[in-house]
């Protein structure tokens, strides 16, 4: 919604773009947090541990694997985040940063 294209002139396909507005649509969309509340709540039922739930986190949302970076990166944030001032839990945030990205976004 953010870099549509001119209705004005024909394309084949759509540019891929990135922009900062995206972004924070995500991170603060009632929207898109309802949406990261749903897979937060399924990694707590379906896996015990947090490096279990990571690697079940990218099998729903990525269908594969996380690497080992990945997964690194899954815990340290997970092990410094706090619940936000508008009630997230680091699994929401997590989850939400996961939703966020242009893996889930774009299929390649």
């Amino acid at each position: 919604p953010f870099d549509f294209c001119d209705p004005n002139i024909t394309s084949a396909q759509r540019t891929v773009t990135t922009v900062r507005l995206k972004q924070l649509f995500v991170l603060n969309s009632d929207f898109m947090l309802a949406r990261a509340k749903s897979p937060a709540s399924r990694l707590g039922r379906e896996a015990s541990d947090d490096n279990a739930r990571i690697v079940r986190g990218y099998e729903l949302l990525f269908n594969r694997q996380p690497s080992a970076a990945e997964l690194t990166v899954g815990r340290d944030f997970l092990t410094a985040a706090a619940t936000d001032s508008s009630g997230r839990s680091p699994w929401e945030q997590y989850c939400l940063a996961l939703l966020g990205s242009n893996e889930f976004v774009f299929v390649d």
